[in-house]
């Protein structure tokens, strides 16, 4: 059997006195929700359950879709990069459906992937313009983005981009993880900040259904490429979890 990435440091942190439960009073305190994904997937393994649970409340969660996911299989002549775009977006909202997140909760910005804008450039100055205009229509007070310090640049502008969208609303800011487990500084990088369990058992089917839904992402859908990128089992594991961890920023941090 395969064990999760970053298990022990999740249990360590899971059963922590100093972790809060992100129960109902407190997930309707940070809604409205919005929550930024890098590619298509990362909605699913960082924050799945807790798109499930508000959903469930009805708090409406919206998602953010930061890159097109062009570049997981480079080089396939029968999957060339408009067709995987074409994809990975219907993967995408299929994935979201069973998280009960609508198309019209959902935002692409269609960065290409792998080459996000520098923050500040014309380019991204506009996105940060588009995805104010669209959040602003709930008034999030939950911004939700991967965790800085994860490797991947997309990782790294999607937290960026939540930073300033959080700035301007006056929102809360909350880290999910996806690489950041497999990082041994994870834990003692977020000593300073909050950290929120939510229990989602209950939604571990749902989540592997929609996990299931990136078929691009899972399966040996695409024979052909030069490189391809497929969901690692350890990774992929982290659906099955029987709770998310988040970590909000110190004030100032």
């Amino acid at each position: 059997m395969v064990r999760p990435v970053g298990e022990t440091v999740w249990r360590r942190l899971d059963r922590a006195a100093a972790t809060v439960e992100l129960n109902e009073p407190a997930l309707r305190a940070l809604s409205p929700i919005v929550v930024i994904a890098p590619h298509p997937d990362d909605e699913t393994l960082g924050c799945g359950g807790l798109l499930a649970a508000a959903s469930r409340l009805g708090l409406q969660p919206r998602v953010i879709y930061l890159t097109d996911g062009g570049a997981s299989h480079v080089g396939s002549k029968a999957w060339p990069r408009s067709r995987l775009v074409e994809a990975r977006r219907a993967e995408a909202l299929a994935a979201l459906s069973h998280l009960g997140v609508g198309a019209a909760a959902t935002l692409f910005l269609d960065w290409p992937d792998a080459n996000p804008h520098p923050r500040g450039s014309a380019d991204y100055l506009a996105s940060l313009e588009r995805v104010t205009a669209w959040a602003g229509e709930t008034a999030p007070r939950g911004l939700l983005a991967p965790w800085q310090a994860e490797a991947h640049c997309d990782h790294r502008a999607a937290s960026d981009l939540a930073d300033d969208l959080a700035e301007r609303f006056g929102a809360r800011r909350l880290d999910y993880l996806v690489w950041g487990w497999t990082l041994p500084e994870v834990e003692s990088a977020h000593a300073h900040d909050r950290c929120w369990r939510l229990p989602c058992a209950r939604d571990s089917a749902a989540r592997r259904a929609a996990l299931n839904e990136h078929r691009t992402q899972t399966t040996d859908l695409i024979t052909d490429a030069d490189e391809a990128f497929l969901i690692p089992p350890d990774l992929a594991a982290l659906t099955g979890r029987s709770s998310e961890l988040f970590f909000e920023r110190a004030p100032n941090a």
